[in-house]
């Protein structure tokens, strides 16, 4: 069976950035990031700071960040990164309200036009490569929300992961594709129709950038889930699936496969949560057992199907699946699930079991609020 040469699984956001920033320190050749968010904090400066002397040692340094995601930081980015020789740029940029902005903006792609064509398709990878050697990805953005150290008890649960390995070179492809993107864009997309049907190391990577892809990974999924032989456990920060996986987490449930979910109390999109409401009530009823993480928000992007862990920044919703560009990898090695199931147990120890009392008939006001959400769905 392939596997990843070396793996190291985070679950908090002060180790995962340590190590991250200890790697950027003995980079030799090159840094790449591609992040859905990368704000300016504490957190960052410390990082643009190594990023800075990576530089100055000799390194390509290249960030992407999203347009949407990183929205209120770029024009500071921009000046930040530019001082210091780093290049930025943005996927998919959104227009700004002021003229003096945006002619800062638009030398970020040539066509001003691509801004509204592509307003709905985002890149929600959270990717740093280092010396194409080492790459590093989940559910950590590039905020301080997820360090404990410098915000206290409400840092974000997440889960991140480095690995090695011969299928690094995809995820170095697809910062490639994603940059060319940011202004070659038809020609990249036109490029990726002619993509074979299999893709190299896809046991051990899941990578959405064509709508081939996403077609067959969804399948993939569905696949997995349906020839489930024990355990399903699903940790989301975001859960709207589609009626497909829904209908494949029932028949994993009916056929005795332990299906749990873990989704968050207190969500950072509250929107999200009231969309989702009546898909919770409706597994409910089928007794499928659904638990609503307590301590703080939950952000992590999570699977556990029998054997196999799976890292990344999918969500089981539309945005996913449809829209956005998504990486997660899959882990096969005993250590790897051991890690895994240990967090799972301590995730459920600090979450409540949700029982159809919690989501029993809201008043006329959440009802409105939730349809609205709900019709909304494939938007969040």
């Amino acid at each position: 069976m392939e596997s990843w040469s070396q793996v190291r699984i985070f679950h908090s956001g002060d180790e995962y950035y340590l190590s991250l920033i200890q790697d950027i320190r003995q980079a030799k050749s090159s840094v790449t990031i591609e992040s859905y968010i990368f704000a300016v904090d504490k957190l960052t400066n410390s990082i643009i700071e190594e990023l800075t002397k990576a530089r100055e040692r000799g390194c390509t340094v290249k960030v992407i960040v999203d347009g949407f995601g990183s929205y209120y930081s770029i024009p500071q980015l921009d000046r930040l990164f530019a001082q210091r020789g780093i290049e930025m740029r943005v996927f998919h940029p959104f227009p700004y309200p002021l003229l003096w902005v945006r002619r800062l903006f638009s030398k970020h792609t040539s066509q001003r036009s691509w801004v509204f064509k592509s307003i709905n398709r985002r890149t929600h990878r959270k990717i740093t490569i280092i010396d194409e050697k080492r790459a590093y990805l989940g559910s950590f953005n590039f905020t301080q929300d997820h360090c404990e150290s410098l915000i206290g008890k409400k840092a974000w649960r997440d889960t991140g992961v480095w690995v090695e390995g011969p299928a690094v070179r995809r995820l170095v492809l697809a910062f490639q594709i994603s940059y060319l993107r940011t202004y070659l864009k038809g020609i990249i997309n036109w490029l990726g129709r002619w993509r074979p049907k299999s893709e190299p190391h896809e046991a051990l990577l899941r990578l959405n950038t064509t709508q081939r892809m996403r077609r067959r990974l969804y399948k993939d999924l569905l696949m997995r889930l349906n020839r489930a032989q024990s355990r399903i456990y699903i940790t989301t920060a975001y859960f709207l699936p589609k009626r497909a996986l829904l209908r494949a987490l029932m028949k994993a449930a009916r056929r005795g496969i332990d299906v749990k979910i873990l989704i968050p109390g207190k969500s950072d999109v509250p929107m999200v949560k009231w969309a989702a409401f009546y898909i919770i009530r409706f597994l409910l009823h089928k007794r499928v057992p659904i638990y609503e993480y307590q301590k703080t928000i939950l952000h992590a992007k999570t699977m556990i199907i029998d054997n196999e862990a799976f890292i990344g920044s999918f969500n089981l919703n539309h945005r996913s699946v449809l829209h956005d560009l998504e990486v997660e990898v899959i882990l096969n090695d005993p250590d790897s699930l051991h890690n895994m199931l240990q967090q799972w147990q301590m995730d459920i120890d600090n979450s409540k079991l949700v029982s159809e009392k919690d989501f029993a008939a809201p008043s006329w006001l959440a009802r409105l609020l939730y349809s609205i959400a709900f019709r909304l769905r494939y938007m969040l």
